[in-house]
């Protein structure tokens, strides 16, 4: 009989198996765990380096888009200021108009003040106070046209330094416009990636083709007609008739008289004219002849051949006073101006682009940046880590040791309310209105595969 002491236990011996195929299990997970930490680091280090190369690859399209959207934005800019530039141009084309004209009436109206003052002394009482204003209004009229003629210098010079601006911004074949764009695209790839590079010569620039300088007589006649269709009422005609004629028995006053841009290019020409016709029968025939009243001209340049206008019928109706008014030009006329208020040399959409997309003109830049392999943030590149063995496969290998992303923009006419309120038309695009702005574009297939055919791969 066995007896156990109350309170203790005692510990049952272990048993031991000692047989192979106990030995055989023992350290098994040891190898399989080192294969399994082999797959997983794998895995990781394959995942962390292409995490790497997608975050280049987002920063480079990136890069790529903001260049393109900001070479965009200068084209649009540039033509946006042509516009501008250009209105500014009809504005002191007209202005020059209308002081060519103002000093033409001024001269009608001084002449005719001289040759009616000496018949306002027969009226009684107020006749001698009557021509004493009259004197008056031709000695100081004198003084008002040299005003118009200083007036006519400084917007002739003016049109010369808009004309001059223009040039400057795109000079010889927009040669300015297109270094001033690849500086710009240059410095906003630096400050968005600096050790992004910018191809100098575009995928795809219409750009340069897109606009051209107007300086023949024939190729500024497309702003002179503008200009001569901008003109108002007062430009256009100063007509008026006064009297009554009754079986060939009467006077009537004549006044005639316009403000013309001779050739729609060479420069401003104004007559005004006033004749009493006195209808009369004589020898049984009605007769007719015309008595000069008052008679002025004024040009911005001398030697206008203005034989094919009329001045409104001025010459058809008073002929008499419109060949004195020929020998009668206002004080301080013609002024000094650089370019006797003609037309000058302006910028405007190509004969091309016109023609191509007369109804939606666009202009398409599609750029190409770069970026070297060695400069990348992966193990290929610069990144610290380093695989050796057979995690180097993950290296990331670049055709041509570059990554390389394209984007592309549309310069484009359209108005803020989408068409011209005033008369409730379409607009079609021209450099005579500032409403150009742009907008990414999708790439062409002929467009991308030039790009990877330039890093000597293609793909789907």
């Amino acid at each position: 009989m066995f007896h156990v002491a109350p309170g203790r236990m005692t510990p049952a011996a272990p048993v031991l198996m000692h047989g192979a195929e106990g030995f055989r299990q023992h350290g098994q997970a040891l190898p399989l765990a080192v294969v399994m930490l082999l797959a997983v680091a794998s895995t990781l280090y394959f995942m962390f380096n292409s995490g790497q190369l997608v975050q280049e690859k987002i920063r480079l399209t990136n890069t790529a888009d903001a260049v393109a959207y900001s070479a965009g934005v200068f084209e649009a800019r540039v033509l946006n200021y042509d516009a501008y530039t250009n209105r500014a141009i009809i504005a002191n084309e007209i202005a020059i108009g209308h002081a060519v004209g103002l000093a033409s009436w001024t001269k009608y109206a001084a002449t005719t003040s001289e040759n009616i003052a000496p018949y306002m002394y027969l009226i009684p009482y107020a006749g001698p106070a009557i021509a004493s204003a009259l004197d008056a209004f031709a000695t100081y009229a004198d003084a008002y046209t040299h005003a118009l003629a200083a007036a006519v210098s400084l917007h002739d010079a003016a049109l010369q330094a808009l004309s001059l601006s223009q040039f400057v911004m795109h000079g010889p074949g927009n040669s300015v416009a297109y270094v001033s764009r690849l500086s710009l695209m240059k410095d906003i790839a630096k400050k968005n990636d600096p050790d992004v590079e910018v191809d100098p010569i575009p995928l795809v620039d219409t750009f340069s083709s897109f606009t051209e300088r107007y300086a023949s007589r024939d190729d500024r006649k497309r702003l002179g007609q503008l200009v001569h269709d901008s003109r108002d009422a007062f430009l256009r005609s100063r007509n008026w008739s006064l009297g009554l004629v009754v079986l060939c028995h009467g006077v009537e006053l004549r006044k005639r008289g316009s403000t013309e841009l001779i050739d729609l290019t060479e420069g401003w020409k104004s007559m005004d004219t006033l004749s009493a016709h006195v209808y009369r029968i004589r020898r049984l025939r009605c007769r007719h002849s015309e008595v000069p009243i008052g008679y002025g001209t004024a040009y911005s340049k001398e030697d206008l051949d203005d034989s094919a206008y009329s001045y409104a019928g001025s010459r058809g109706t008073n002929p008499y006073a419109s060949s004195l008014a020929e020998g009668n030009v206002a004080n301080g006329f013609a002024p000094y101006t650089i370019g006797g208020g003609a037309i000058p040399a302006f910028q405007e959409l190509s004969k091309k682009a016109l023609n191509d997309m007369p109804s939606d003109p666009r202009a398409t830049l599609t750029v190409r940046v770069t970026k070297e392999a060695g400069s990348q943030r992966y193990s290929g590149g610069k990144s610290i880590i380093k695989p050796q063995g057979r995690l180097a496969r993950y290296g990331g290998d670049h055709a041509k040791g570059i990554s390389a992303a394209t984007a592309s923009v549309e310069v484009y006419f359209e108005r803020p309310d989408g068409k011209n309120p005033l008369f409730g038309k379409r607009e079609y695009g021209s450099l005579f209105n500032p409403y150009w702005q742009v907008r990414l574009a999708p790439i062409s297939a002929a467009t991308r595969a030039l790009a990877q055919g330039l890093q000597g791969r293609l793909t789907p």
